[in-house]
């Protein structure tokens, strides 16, 4: 059992990424594929190339969509969370293991989902979703504007959550996990994070599901990423900020 210089146990902190991890699909693209077909994919590819900040992105995908509430949950039906991933917030909570999603999607669909599943207690952070007459407003309650790269800022949730000597585990799959993944202790990675880590020398460890994170979890010996990797050094902590649906 690894423990801190002070003899307590050291604590595992788990954050992990929403679309394409949580959930088997990228729910939020395959959304915006469906209601704004012709012009979803040029913010998206910009926003890859680095050209705007995933918060220009959405903004820009959202104003292409006219749609209400329910033409919205009508397409969420589709969709499947993880079927491993029941279990490890089962094993998360009989462990006394924090376990938060953050994602730099919509919470509506993010609640709409968990809850489906039964899992509407795992708390949660990511931009939100309002609806005014049939155009779809986000909102960035995490934005962080000294930097700006993100809409909802994981660095940021992560220095905040964190007590000296936790371990903190990643769990991801896409490129707005870059600066989370670097930011933990220990990364697990597939798809596009997988590969940027692959591409910047980035430790991780690869995994298909969650069954994979949960049978890792319990051998995890201590830090696997250098502090080094660490690219953001003045993201404020967000003092105060709440789960969006805490």
């Amino acid at each position: 059992m690894r423990r801190t210089p002070g003899g307590e146990e050291v604590r595992k902190l788990i954050f992990c990424d929403f679309d394409g991890t949580v959930a088997l699909d990228d729910v939020g693209d395959e959304i915006f594929r469906t209601l704004a077909y012709h012009t979803w994919k040029e913010p998206v590819e910009r926003w890859k190339r680095g050209e705007i900040s995933s918060r220009e992105c959405l903004e820009t995908e959202c104003s292409g969509v006219r749609a209400s509430p329910e033409e919205i949950e009508g397409l969420l039906s589709s969709f499947e969370l993880d079927p491993s991933f029941p279990d490890f917030v089962r094993y998360c909570r009989k462990n006394d293991i924090p376990l938060y999603i953050l994602s730099d999607g919509l919470d509506f669909y993010i609640k709409y989902l968990l809850e489906r599943y039964g899992l509407g207690e795992v708390p949660f952070f990511s931009n939100r979703l309002h609806f005014s007459d049939g155009r779809l407003v986000p909102e960035f309650p995490y934005f962080v504007p000294s930097c700006g790269m993100c809409g909802n800022c994981k660095v940021a949730h992560i220095r905040r959550l964190r007590r000296e000597g936790d371990l903190v585990v990643h769990v991801g799959d896409g490129l707005s996990d870059r600066f989370a993944a670097e930011e933990a202790d220990v990364v697990f990675a597939k798809g596009e994070l997988l590969e940027y880590c692959r591409r910047t020398g980035l430790p991780c460890r690869e995994f298909s599901d969650f069954g994979d994170v949960l049978r890792a979890l319990p051998d995890l010996k201590g830090r696997e990423v250098p502090e080094g990797r660490r690219r953001c050094p003045d993201v404020p902590l967000l003092e105060g900020a709440r789960p969006i649906n805490g």
